[in-house]
């Protein structure tokens, strides 16, 4: 990728310099502030001379107005954009006219749009299918099976095998034991472990050996069969539905909407990266770092085998925080650009894109809430997401 422009930097680092009138001006602001809240002998609370109350608090007054007169000085020089953290001090020298600091902060890089209908982009359709249909409620007799002990016959394809297991290492020596529970699944287990229990019976054990020469032993507890509930009616009616015809025809509804926002949002994303690849900017940390904490608490953290598993999950997250932090700031462009509006009619519809039942309720307790202002912002990203996909040319992908 070519080095990226200063003007499409989030992190911007700047030689401020301060003279020693500015700094003045500061230290006599900040010494009144003093004099008002600090006690000194033989005076009156407040009535203490600014002269006297910089002397007695010098070097505390000088910190405090160095720190306003660089960050309002920062302000002046860098009017023009919009800067979104903390003005951060990296070190300060005192020079023959005054101060001169090193000083980092973050900004709203510059988001260049190219021509849209320039751009081609994939948007793949993916079909539902009888088989997808029948998948979805095969899943959910899953949730309902019952698993009822065997004895008069061996392991079989979908079983549950209980047993013990005992680990010893290449010398034949014990290194750890205890139950296990094994799904016996073709799919999903190890084939040699597989082949191993196949029509294996309560009280047989088998041997897996490695490489190196240490081995695990299973010995059969326990055989459970699956017991899945009858697709019928009745089952339908366990889940909220009159009938398995009614609950066949919803589910396919429901996954064809699902399918419709995947394709929708891959269509989205891939015209986004290819916006970004044409003019890359720097994503604000500041903005990543929301986006990554948002994304914890989102998801479910699976458990880790090991360091490297972690920092690849970590690496992998966060590269999807930038990617949306990206997005978003690519749609706020095209709508600024655009000067696309929102009403309170664009708002509902917004919210009930989402999923949300009463959105005239919501609307109220977000008004009541001060959190009005947000859902304006989404809105206006919606519309310009929509406005980014209805300009650029789409290839139509049947999957």
């Amino acid at each position: 990728m070519a080095a990226i422009p200063e003007e499409r930097k989030a992190v911007r680092e700047a030689k401020i310099e301060i003279s020693r009138e500015e700094l003045e001006k500061h230290e006599d602001r900040i010494a009144k502030q003093y004099a008002r809240r600090v006690r000194i002998p033989g005076f009156r609370p407040g009535k203490a001379p600014a002269s006297i109350v910089k002397q007695r608090y010098r070097d505390e007054i000088l910190g405090e107005a160095l720190k306003e007169a660089i960050k309002e000085k920062v302000k002046e020089t860098f009017s023009d954009a919009e800067i979104i953290s903390e003005i951060r001090i990296k070190s300060i020298d005192q020079t023959d006219k005054g101060y001169e600091a090193l000083v980092e902060f973050e900004v709203i890089p510059q988001i260049e749009i190219p021509d849209l209908t320039a751009i081609e982009a994939k948007k793949k359709i993916y079909k539902v299918s009888d088989i997808d249909v029948a998948d979805y409620i095969e899943n959910l007799r899953k949730k309902l099976a019952e698993h009822v002990e065997v004895k008069d016959r061996g392991i079989q394809e979908g079983d549950i095998v209980i047993a013990d297991m005992e680990e010893y290492d290449s010398e034949g020596k014990l290194v750890d034991s205890s139950p296990v529970k094994i799904e016996y699944k073709k799919d999903e287990l190890d084939e040699r472990l597989y082949d191993l229990l196949a029509g294996k019976k309560v009280g047989e054990q088998v041997e897996l050996t490695f490489d190196d020469g240490s081995k695990q032993v299973f010995r059969i507890t326990k055989i459970l069969e699956e017991k899945l509930p009858e697709l019928d009616d009745h089952f339908a009616q366990l889940h909220g539905y009159t009938s398995l015809q009614e609950m066949q025809e919803s589910i396919r509804k429901q996954l064809e909407e699902e399918a419709r926002r995947r394709s929708e949002e891959e269509f989205e994303m891939e015209i986004i990266n290819k916006i970004y690849e044409m003019y890359p900017f720097e994503t604000p940390p500041t903005f990543v770092e929301n986006a990554y904490r948002n994304l914890l608490q989102q998801i479910q953290i699976p458990q880790f085998e090991s360091e490297e598993e972690k920092e690849n999950f970590q690496r992998q997250l966060i590269a999807y925080a930038q990617q949306l932090v990206a997005r978003e700031l690519i749609l706020d462009a095209i709508a600024k650009e655009r000067n696309i509006e929102v009403t309170e009619e664009d708002v509902k519809e917004y919210l009930e894109f989402i999923g949300e039942k009463n959105p005239e309720a919501y609307i109220k307790q977000a008004k009541k809430r001060k959190q009005y202002d947000r859902l304006v912002y989404l809105t206006r990203l919606k519309k310009a997401a929509d406005y980014l996909k209805s300009t650029v040319k789409a290839e139509i992908v049947v999957e």
